[in-house]
This record gives C-alpha cells, structure tokens and sequence, in this order.
C-alpha cells in the first residue's frame, strides 16, 4: 500500500524587521496573515495570496488584510526550495476623507 507522503515544511525566514512588524499588528490580522504564510510553507497558495506586480516569475507574493480602516500587507517569496522569507510588512494607513477603494482580496 503506497504511503501519503507530504512534503516538510519549509523553513521560515524573516527578512530586516518583518518579524517585529507582523508581531506589531492586531491579533486577527496577525492570525490570517500568519496562516497565509503557514499555507505558503506547505507549497500551497492561501486564496487571499496574490502575485506582486513587476516580479515576473520571481515567486513574489502578497497577502492583503484590512483591519479597522487600515490596510496591512505581507510580502514573501516561495523561489527556493527548502525556506520561504518574509520580505517585508507594514500597514498602510488609511487617508480620512478620501474614496478609498476595498483592497480586500477574496
């Protein structure tokens, strides 16, 4: 009888201050975030993950989470093989006033 094997995990790696940063962000975005970033290290793609923008086969991708107002992102890269990095997070506050557009991702 054949075995069903998974692969292991990939190794987490932080890029400069990402970690910190994740660690600064409220508890429900610091959660969904963090299991987009659990589903990446298993080889899968969580449904909010989006290619970057000018990353053309890089393997850049970007997790979107709105949060009272504010708009919190996480960028990493699955490229290698055994270690996936965190590049960068940050929030992006919101501009009062302005017609801001949901970049919520479903």
């Amino acid at each position: 009888m054949a075995e069903d094997r998974k692969e292991p995990l990939k190794l987490l790696g932080f890029v400069g201050g990402s970690r910190s940063d994740l660690k600064g962000f409220p508890d429900e975005v610091r959660q969904e975030i963090g299991y987009a970033i659990y589903v990446a290290q298993q080889g899968r793609k969580h449904r909010s993950a989006k290619p970057m923008n000018g990353f053309h086969g890089a393997g850049v991708l970007e997790v979107v989470e709105d949060h009272d107002g504010d708009t919190y992102r996480a960028v990493y890269t699955v490229k290698f093989k055994r270690v996936l990095y965190v590049l960068h997070v940050f929030q992006k506050k919101s501009v009062k006033g302005s017609k801001r557009r949901s970049t919520k991702l479903i």
